[in-house]
């Protein structure tokens, strides 16, 4: 980044909770809508600001997974578009699995790490 005064430092004390945030996007491969119920509930109880910030990421990265799956599944319905449905599901795949847990080591590192498919999510205020 161009300007690093801008991003967000997390705190010691908030290493773990930012990791378990961008973690808690998996949790939808364990429990049923987890990637989206972890984060919000991270979003209520979190008292930074900037964790509120990286559940809030977490969040819309698992709401845009499952609208992109939709996608995938609807093309498969059509004859033409079932490779293009297939390397997108694979891409899709890849980058809600790879994403959280660069996210967490760079959480646990001390760093504000901002999902590139979700775009700028500021702590607010």
């Amino acid at each position: 980044m161009a300007n690093d005064s801008l991003v967000p430092t997390i705190t010691p004390a908030d290493k773990n909770l930012a990791a378990l945030a961008h973690l808690s996007g998996l949790a939808g491969y364990v429990v049923p809508l987890g990637g989206a119920l972890v984060p919000i509930i991270i979003m209520m109880t979190a008292s930074s600001k900037t964790v509120v910030s990286i559940a809030r990421q977490a969040l819309l990265l698992n709401v845009a997974a499952y609208l992109g799956a939709l996608l995938v599944f609807g093309a498969y319905f059509t004859l033409l578009l079932i490779p293009c449905a297939a390397l997108f599901g694979l891409l899709l795949a890849a980058a809600v699995v790879v994403l959280p847990i660069v996210g967490a080591v760079k959480a646990l590192d001390g760093r504000y790490y901002r999902y590139p498919v979700i775009g700028v999510s500021q702590p607010l205020g």
